[in-house]
């Protein structure tokens, strides 16, 4: 489920359109294939919505896989493992979706533009501070 692109992890983005609650208290959402995207009860009651919420789709999620170890009958963890789908994070919005998804990518693009100014009116020429940033760091 998690992609890398380039070296970087990207989440994959889905449509939740249906779904319903557990009886432990979860959101089972489910995309246009039908594939079933894990909510925890905090992820949902985070955008206002609880069991007893009527819920208006699509919502948003960044999703991931993760790795599980299966309990016995005595709640106890095996070493037999299962993998599942989980919201990383889950959005009402497309747009609060997209921001987000966006959010770490920007802020680097920023920080560099930003460093790139200081660079400059410090006078200094991109390989001087290179130089001293490799001595520095």
């Amino acid at each position: 489920m998690i992609q890398v692109n380039h070296g970087l992890t990207v989440m994959k983005q889905v449509a939740i359109l249906s779904g319903n609650w557990s009886a432990n208290g979860n959101f089972s959402g489910y995309n246009a294939g039908g594939e079933r995207i894990f909510v925890p009860s905090r992820q949902m009651e985070s955008l206002g919505i609880t069991r007893d919420s009527k819920i208006e789709f699509p919502l948003y999620a960044l999703v991931v896989s993760r790795e599980f170890s299966r309990l016995d009958a005595n709640g106890q963890p095996t070493e037999e493992k299962f993998t599942r789908t989980q919201a990383g994070s889950i959005f009402k919005s497309k747009e609060a979706m997209i921001s987000a998804s966006n959010a770490d990518k920007l802020l680097a693009v920023e920080t560099a533009k930003a460093l790139q100014t200081e660079i400059k009116s410090s006078g200094l020429t991109e390989e001087t501070f290179k130089a001293l940033a490799e001595y520095a760091f």
